[in-house]
């Protein structure tokens, strides 16, 4: 128990490394938190600096969540360490302790936990996901599709009872991080009953 509670602690730090962040900062000056949607992620990477800084932070932010599967195997922890070490590298993206607790949205690091995990139903999932991100010309939507393929592949193939429950876990943390980071374009959009501008200005 003691293990994985610092195990959880180590990972809740490495994923609060605010990798678009100091990449924005480094390169343009620009406090990333105050720029653009003002989400530290690969999105708002790519948008002020470009699509090299976009796919740099995403694969630094997937390997975070690639080491909160490696961690626990290498350091021979129990099987059930898995939902503690997840959930608080996601945790630690959205909510770092070293921005003040203004993170990003977590979907990087899942996709690493993902990868890390499940390789082939990753992309088995990602492909149409990112083939229907670049048709609408929307990222959060091809996301939000990703995570709906790779669930029902789970059930589908027969993946044990504590993959989908995992799997379900953290598809419910991105999506009500991202729900709370929107939610004055949500409340303005059904108000003005702006149907369109709702779903496809999402960012």
């Amino acid at each position: 128990m003691i293990v994985v509670a610092l195990l959880g602690a180590a990972i809740y730090l490495i994923g609060s490394v605010p990798s678009a962040y100091i990449l924005v900062r480094l390169v343009k000056g620009v406090d990333l938190r105050e720029a653009g949607t003002k989400n530290v992620g690969a999105l708002n990477a790519y948008h002020q600096v470009g699509l090299w800084a976009g796919l740099l932070v995403m694969a630094a932010d997937a390997g975070k969540g690639a080491l909160a599967v490696g961690v626990p195997i290498w350091t021979g922890a129990p099987e059930w360490a898995f939902f503690v070490t997840t959930p608080l590298v996601v945790a630690g993206h959205s909510w770092p302790v070293f921005l003040g607790f203004r993170g990003g949205k977590g979907a990087a690091a899942i996709l690493g936990v993902s990868m890390a995990m499940l390789p082939w139903l990753t992309l088995a999932a990602l492909l149409p996901a990112a083939l229907a991100a670049l048709l609408i010309r929307n990222v959060v939507l091809g996301a939000a599709l990703g995570f709906v393929l790779l669930n029902s592949l789970l059930v589908v193939t027969g993946q044990s009872a504590q993959m989908v429950a995992l799997c379900i876990l953290l598809t419910l943390l991105v999506t009500a991080t991202y729900l709370f980071a929107i939610r004055e374009h949500v409340a303005v959009s059904i108000r003005t009953r702006q149907w369109r501008h709702l779903f496809f200005d999402m960012a």
